[in-house]
C-alpha cells in the first residue's frame, strides 16, 4: 500500500483478486444449493416410492384374502342376482390383484 496525499492507495490488482474470490464463492454456494435441492427431491421420491410399496403390500394382503376362495360363476344370473353380484365383485378383486401385481 502506498500513501498519496495522506490517503492509502490500494493496487488495482487487489480489487480484481477480491472480485474473483467473491465470484468463486458465489458459484460454489450456487452449486451447493442446487445439489442440496436435488438430494432432498431424491429423498422425497424414495420415501414416496417406499410408502407406495407398503400401501400396495397392504392392498395385496386384503385382495388375497378376498380372492382366496373362488366364487363360481352362476349358471343363471336372473334366477339368483345376489350370486351374480358376488361373482362380479370376485372378478373385480381378481382384476385388481393382477393390476397391483400380487
Amino acid at each position: 500500500m502506498r500513501r498519496l496525499n495522506g490517503r492509502v492507495s490500494v493496487p488495482l490488482w487487489s480489487i480484481g483478486v477480491l472480485f474473483v474470490i467473491s465470484i468463486g464463492i458465489s458459484v460454489v454456494a450456487y452449486f451447493a444449493a442446487v445439489h442440496s435441492a436435488q438430494a432432498s427431491q431424491a429423498t422425497a421420491q424414495r420415501q414416496e416410492q417406499e410408502q407406495e410399496a407398503a400401501d400396495n403390500h397392504q392392498w395385496c394382503g386384503a385382495l388375497e384374502l378376498l380372492t382366496s376362495k373362488p366364487v363360481p360363476k352362476p349358471a343363471d344370473a336372473s334366477a339368483n342376482p345376489s350370486r351374480a353380484g358376488e361373482y362380479t365383485l370376485y372378478e373385480d378383486f381378481v382384476a385388481l390383484e393382477r393390476h397391483y401385481g400380487c
